[in-house]
């Protein structure tokens, strides 16, 4: 039997040799989570070592489908971490990795919006044996909140890096074994680095986007500084802030690691789906001990498994076609209209979708929050409505082109997306600004990216009994509810709000247009529009 890529030790399963590379985060700036304090005033919602362990349980399973020879794949538990606000403000899926040669684990996230493998310590160059140090290396400039006066296009986001070859390996620090292994990939070690993925208790990323991300520069003779790559234009808070060179040296395209070992397994006949998933129960997260690992509150499933487990088979699929401009480099989404039902309102026009220059509208795990291309007084007008009127409207809906050109509706309650704002977990950027449905989207749904048909896959979560009782109740999700500044119209709710307040989560709801719909000229305009100023 062909073996996966990925080593199941148990059942010695390997998947066949991958290329990695490391590669910076390409649109990753910094966080607006809320503040330390805010995150520590939040109320662990769920027992995160029973949480920890439906996860186990789901992976257990999951493997030992694949043993019996049922289904093919990996299942791997995902960690958690949430970063003070010295740290950066981040909440990241992490994944442990070993190098060889060194016991300690490197706790590196797992990111949707790059394509890389890279880790921080750079006196990992000292310690690592069995591997080749190649003539590749990179450096990377991506967003940042800093720049020079004289040099616009300077920031303070950056990495640099040498660009090695071995064998990596998955370990699962809590029962102390090796899960899997990636042979033979491409790593980066890193010499200079400003950026929150090197953080905290965070040594680096894993990224698992396409590889048209993935480049790096052939150094001209084997002593070449890398650190003359970074060209510093000043300084600003103790940070170095400037721009990467390296434009006269050979660029260099280097496949994606898990797209590589993907492709590689589904050619070999052991798989037949070059996709993986992931999961991570958010409500469990929520109120976790900052700069602290959380163990198994995710997992990722890779190959077959990531259409046939759990949460897929337990959800109903909607299929959302990848954009693509050229090559396929995000996961990017074509975001048609934002509804909000209970108004008959429709907001549509969103052309910076359909932009290429760079990523405005995907989905990313890297990114701590959601951004919702909406005026930014419509998230005040969110905090400032009265908890009984959001529960009234429901849900908003946000209408994405499908794999076949038709409409896939994602569904998210107002009074969740409020809570999200308050826990500074929800940007508001504006009508012509970006589209992410960044990490809180996994509160809602189970995600299957497929790299060979280009698609992402959203597949509804069923809430627990008590993630209902939390999102809904008087704590409001752990956050504070913020006083009213306003009169209140409470309007009564549509059929279709009666349908989403009263009934399971909407999974999809037909379009109605790009316009405003008619009936709201026959409503009652001045109370339609005071409710309305604080909705959308």
């Amino acid at each position: 039997q062909r073996a996966c890529k990925l080593i199941n030790t148990r059942s010695n399963m390997k998947l066949s040799s991958a290329l990695a590379t490391l590669i910076a985060f390409q649109r990753h700036g910094h966080s607006i989570w809320a503040s330390a304090e805010d995150h520590a005033q939040r109320k662990l919602l769920l027992n995160q070592a029973d949480a920890a362990k439906r996860v186990d349980d789901v992976v257990n399973i999951a493997m030992a489908s694949v043993d019996a020879g049922d289904s093919h794949g990996v299942a791997l538990p995902l960690n958690y971490v949430v970063l003070s606000g010295n740290e950066g403000n981040e909440q990241q899926l992490t994944v442990a990795l070993r190098l060889p040669g060194v016991e300690r684990v490197q706790h590196v996230m797992i990111d949707t919006g790059s394509s890389s493998l890279a880790f921080c310590d750079k006196s990992l160059i000292d310690e690592v044996v069995n591997t080749t140090k190649t003539d590749y290396a990179q450096c990377k400039k991506y967003d940042g909140a800093l720049s020079c006066q004289d040099d616009p296009s300077a920031g303070d986001s950056f990495f640099v890096g040498q660009v090695f070859k071995g064998n990596i390996t998955a370990y699962n620090s809590e029962t102390g074994k090796d899960i899997a292994s990636m042979d033979e990939v491409y790593f980066g070690i890193l010499s200079n680095v400003q950026n929150y993925m090197c953080l905290g208790p965070l040594n680096g990323i894993i990224g698992v986007a396409y590889s048209a991300l993935n480049s790096g520069h052939k150094l001209p003779y084997p002593d070449y500084n890398i650190l003359s790559l970074w060209n510093e234009s000043c300084q600003v808070d103790n940070k170095s802030v400037g721009s990467c060179t390296g434009n006269n040296m050979t660029k260099v395209p280097l496949p994606a690691p898990l797209e590589q070992i993907l492709k590689e397994d589904d050619e070999s006949g052991y798989i037949s789906a070059e996709a993986f998933g992931l999961y991570c129960d958010y409500a469990a997260t929520i109120g976790s001990k900052l700069d602290t690992i959380v163990p198994s509150l995710g997992i990722f499933f890779g190959g077959d498994m990531a259409f046939n487990n759990t949460f897929y088979n337990g959800g109903t699929p909607q299929v959302a076609a990848v954009g693509k401009c050229g090559e396929y480099r995000w996961y990017t989404l074509k975001l048609t209209s934002i509804r909000v039902p209970a108004l008959n309102m429709t907001q549509s026009g969103f052309g910076q979708c359909d932009k290429c220059s760079n990523a405005y509208c995907f989905t990313d795990s890297g990114y701590s929050s959601m951004h919702l291309p909406l005026p930014a007084s419509r998230c005040n007008d969110l905090v400032n409505t009265h908890v009984d009127i959001l529960k009234n409207m429901g849900s908003l809906l946000l209408d994405i082109v499908g794999k076949h050109g038709n409409t896939i509706t994602l569904s998210l309650p107002l009074l969740w997306l409020k809570e999200q704002y308050v826990a500074g977990s929800l940007v508001c950027s504006g009508t012509s600004g970006e589209f992410i449905l960044g990490f809180p989207i996994f509160q809602y749904y189970y995600l299957a990216y497929d790299m060979k048909s280009n698609t992402v896959t959203f597949i509804d979560l069923p809430l627990s009994n008590e993630t209902e009782a939390f999102i809904n109740g008087p704590e409001l999700g752990g956050t504070t509810e913020s006083p009213s500044s306003g009169n209140f119209v409470n309007l009564p709710p549509s059929n279709e709000t009666e349908a989403l307040v009263n009934g399971s989560k909407t999974k999809e709801s037909p379009s109605s247009g790009n316009h405003v719909h008619s009936t709201i000229g026959f409503l009652a305009v001045g109370s339609l529009l005071l409710a309305f100023q604080y909705i959308l």
